[in-house]
C-alpha cells in the first residue's frame, strides 16, 4: 500500500530564536540561517501591509506579473524561461517529481544542502555521492562524469556552495556541462548568486541560453531577506520549463508572497545595500579570523564557513551561551565545519568577541 522508499528524513532547518533561552533578556544574534541582517525591503514590506485587507479574495489568476518583475529585472529572461513556486526547495521538489522515479540516480557532492536528499529518495531515486575537493571544497568534475550512467537523471550543483560558501570557476563548468549525456539535466542551485563577485563565477543562463538541459534555482530567502515569505522561481530553457509547468498546481503562490516579490525586484537600493554590507564585513571578518587563528574558507556568499579548534558539538553550544546562534554543519556532510551568517558590525563584533573568549579563556 505504501511506498517503502518514503520514509522519515533526518534533515531539519536550523533552531529559530524562540527557541533559545537567554538570561536576562540578552541579546541574541541569529547568525545560523544565511538571512539578511537588514530584513526585507521596505517596498516589500509596504505592498504586504496594503494587501492584507484584500486576502479574502484571489488576486492573482496566475504568477505573470511576477514572471514580468523578474524579466524586467533579468532582460535576458523571458517568461517561458521562468517558473515560480513557493520557495527554491519547492521548485526542487518539482524537479524531482517531474525527471525521477524508483531505480534512478542523481549525483551530488557533499558538504551540501541535505534536502536535496531528501527529495531524491522521496521519488525512489538513488543518491550518489561524489564528494567536493577536500581542501577547496570545489566540485570534482572528473569523478562526477566518471558517475554518470544510464540511470543517471540529475547533477546537483550547489554554486556558491552551501554550507562551505566556495565556488567552482566557469572553466570546470564548461567542462562539466560539456561533457555530461544530452540526457542528464545539470540542477544549478545558484541561491547565493547576488553575494558571488568572482570574475570566472558562472552563471546558470551561460548555459541555458546555449540551450544546454540546465535548471538554475533562485529564491527571495537570501538577499531580498523574505525567508519567512517562502518565495523562489527556476529558470530553465522553454522545454524545460514547459514541462515542469504540468506538475505545477493552480493558485500555487498567495498573494502576500506575490507583491512582495514584485517590490523586492523593484528596490535595487535595498539590494545594493545588503550585497555592500556582506563584501565589507567579510573582509573585516577574515582580518579578525586571521588575529584569532580561525581556520576559514573565502567565501563567495553571505556566510562563512569555519573549522573550530574545538568539538564541534562543543563550539556551537559554547557560542549560544555566548549569544551567537551558528549552524553546525555535520549533517551536510562536513563533521567539523560550522556555518556562520555575516551579520552588521555589530554582530560580527558579538561574534569575534565569542569565539576569542573561547579560544582565548582568561
Amino acid at each position: 500500500m505504501f511506498k517503502v522508499y518514503i520514509k522519515k528524513k533526518d534533515y531539519a532547518g536550523g533552531i529559530v530564536r524562540e527557541e533559545i533561552k537567554s538570561e536576562n533578556n540578552a541579546k541574541i544574534w541569529k547568525l545560523s540561517s544565511n538571512e539578511n541582517i537588514l530584513g526585507p525591503s521596505p517596498l516589500a514590506q509596504g505592498a504586504i501591509k496594503r494587501s492584507l485587507e484584500n486576502i479574502h479574495e484571489y488576486d492573482f489568476r496566475d504568477d505573470h506579473l511576477l514572471k514580468n518583475a523578474i524579466c524586467e529585472t533579468y532582460p535576458n529572461l523571458t517568461s517561458e524561461n521562468l517558473i515560480t513556486a513557493n520557495s527554491g526547495i519547492e521548485v526542487l521538489e518539482l524537479i524531482t517529481r517531474g525527471f525521477l522515479s524508483p531505480g534512478l540516480e542523481c549525483i551530488i557532492s557533499h558538504p551540501t544542502f541535505v534536502a536535496y536528499e531528501n527529495m531524491i529518495e522521496n521519488e525512489g531515486g538513488k543518491v550518489i555521492n561524489i564528494p567536493l575537493n577536500s581542501k577547496n571544497y570545489t566540485i570534482d568534475v572528473d569523478g562526477i562524469l566518471n558517475a554518470v550512467n544510464d540511470a543517471t537523471r540529475l547533477v546537483f550543483i550547489t554554486n556558491p556552495n552551501n554550507p562551505t560558501g566556495t565556488y567552482t570557476d566557469k572553466k570546470k563548468i564548461d567542462y562539466l556541462i560539456t561533457n555530461l549525456p544530452k540526457d542528464v539535466v545539470v540542477v544549478y542551485d545558484e541561491v547565493y548568486f547576488h553575494f558571488a563577485n568572482a570574475s570566472d563565477f558562472p552563471r546558470a543562463f551561460d548555459y541555458i541560453k546555449d540551450n544546454k538541459n540546465v535548471i538554475g534555482i533562485h529564491s527571495f530567502s537570501k538577499a531580498y531577506g523574505l525567508a519567512g515569505i517562502r518565495l523562489g522561481y527556476g529558470i530553465s530553457t522553454s522545454k524545460i520549463i514547459s514541462y515542469l509547468e504540468n506538475i505545477k498546481r493552480p493558485f500555487m503562490i498567495n498573494t502576500l508572497s506575490m507583491v512582495a516579490g514584485i517590490n523586492a525586484l523593484k528596490d535595487t537600493e535595498h539590494l545594493q545595500r545588503t550585497v555592500d554590507l556582506i563584501t565589507t564585513e567579510k573582509e573585516w571578518l577574515y582580518k579578525e579570523f586571521r588575529k584569532l587563528n580561525v581556520k576559514y574558507w573565502p567565501t563567495q556568499t553571505n556566510f562563512i564557513f569555519i573549522e573550530p579548534k574545538i568539538q564541534l558539538k562543543d563550539f556551537v553550544n559554547e557560542m549560544l551561551v555566548q549569544g551567537i546562534m551558528i549552524r553546525g554543519c555535520e549533517k551536510f556532510g562536513a563533521p567539523n565545519g560550522a556555518r556562520i551568517t555575516i551579520g552588521n558590525r555589530e554582530a560580527n563584533s558579538a561574534l569575534v568577541k565569542a569565539i576569542s573568549n573561547i579560544y582565548n579563556p582568561l
